[in-house]
């Protein structure tokens, strides 16, 4: 490898690596030629597949960052589905709650929640979703459920942290008009896995996605509570980089993935429904 990795130097008259203590990283020149050489390569497999009437294998990794419980509820199965029909593609997957910069993470592709303000990233939808308020049929029995929003800060509510900020300002649509409500509870966290399995343990109310608790409350496990105050509603995406080419392999599991979710058969699509008319202008 040192003596490829030399000879590639002495070719390009420039460093393609940087060492430190901390490792290896790129230098602009090697990043630019791995950036364009990722392009050839692509080109090659399509000649490749052509040739052979399109039955050529897809090789190689596709690098995933996506929402904890979304990935395992939705992510999960849909690339057991891929790699069935594409057994040669290998997945980096970073299940976080966190907005990662996923191009700096060497990553392709991101799904994410809500508006997408960085318009560098190519988003395509994947379906709309609103916030529930939620908890389990046993808390409700102790505690009753919240009716209105005063009632709400009463009530032990489960919050998400992102970048260790609690997200503790829940957001409602009243007569018209946008409002937000304090909360407050015993347990915080970073995984909205760990959210849910709580409020369905009883342990609190919870603030989350549609698409996250549809299967919960179609089981009974969960029950919306507050409806009459409409929540706002949003999107949620598949991001890839827009300044860059797309490899064979990350091009045909977008178009996959689009084609999975728009005829998956789900729960949470009645829940987000049942409030259609009242999604926001500012959703993209």
């Amino acid at each position: 490898m040192s003596g490829r990795l030399k000879a590639m130097e002495e070719q390009y008259g420039a460093p393609l690596l940087k060492r430190s203590t901390r490792g290896l990283s790129t230098t602009p020149e090697g990043q630019y030629l791995f950036e364009n050489s990722v392009g050839i390569i692509d080109d090659v497999e399509s000649l490749d597949r052509a040739i052979k009437g399109g039955h050529a294998d897809l090789q190689g990794t596709i690098g995933i960052t996506c929402p904890i419980d979304l990935g395992r509820q939705y992510l999960s199965p849909l690339i057991d589905a891929f790699i069935a029909e594409n057994p040669g593609v290998i997945f980096r997957i970073n299940f976080s709650d966190q907005v990662l910069n996923f191009v700096d993470r060497g990553l392709d592709i991101a799904f994410r929640w809500g508006n997408l303000p960085d318009s560098s990233m190519v988003a395509r939808p994947l379906g709309n979703d609103r916030p529930v308020v939620c908890c389990s049929p046993d808390y409700i029995d102790r505690h009753g459920p919240p009716r209105t929003l005063d009632e709400l800060r009463n009530h032990n509510c489960l919050i998400l942290l992102r970048d260790d900020f609690p997200l503790d300002r829940w957001r409602f649509m009243q007569d018209g008009f946008s409002t937000s409500v304090q909360v407050k509870g015993n347990r915080m966290t970073n995984d909205g896995y760990a959210l849910r399995q709580w409020a369905v343990a009883g342990l609190g109310v919870l603030w989350k996605g549609a698409w996250e608790v549809g299967a919960d409350v179609k089981a009974g496990r969960l029950v919306p509570v507050l409806e009459d105050y409409h929540l706002p509603a949003q999107r949620f995406h598949l991001l890839t980089d827009g300044s860059k080419r797309l490899t064979a392999r990350v091009k045909t599991f977008v178009d996959f993935t689009v084609q999975y979710f728009k005829q998956m058969e789900e729960p949470a699509r009645h829940l987000v429904a049942s409030h259609s008319s009242h999604l926001l202008d500012s959703v993209i």
